[in-house]
């Protein structure tokens, strides 16, 4: 199973930046050739299609309803350099 996996992941990106119907045929014949590698490239393809929380940028983060109104600050130079008063 770690052979079927590893070359799930060597051909990841190729499988992954396929058009829809060019995925799907190619899947289809992976299928047959090798059911091992097919199944554990699917497993990889449907994780990266899911939505993440770490796939959004730090900037756009979820706020949560209890501080959807507060006021964020951002630290002048002079607060983040702790050697000035």
């Amino acid at each position: 199973m770690r052979e079927a996996r590893a070359l799930a992941m060597f051909l990841f990106d190729t499988y992954s930046e396929m058009q829809d119907e060019d995925q799907a045929r190619a899947l289809a014949t992976l299928q047959t050739a090798d059911p091992a590698v097919h199944d554990a490239l699917v497993q990889l393809l449907v994780t990266d299609a899911l939505d993440h929380e770490l796939d959004v940028p730090p900037w756009l983060g979820v706020a949560s309803p209890a501080h959807a109104g507060d006021d964020v600050t951002p630290p002048t130079a002079a607060s983040a350099d702790p050697t000035r008063r």
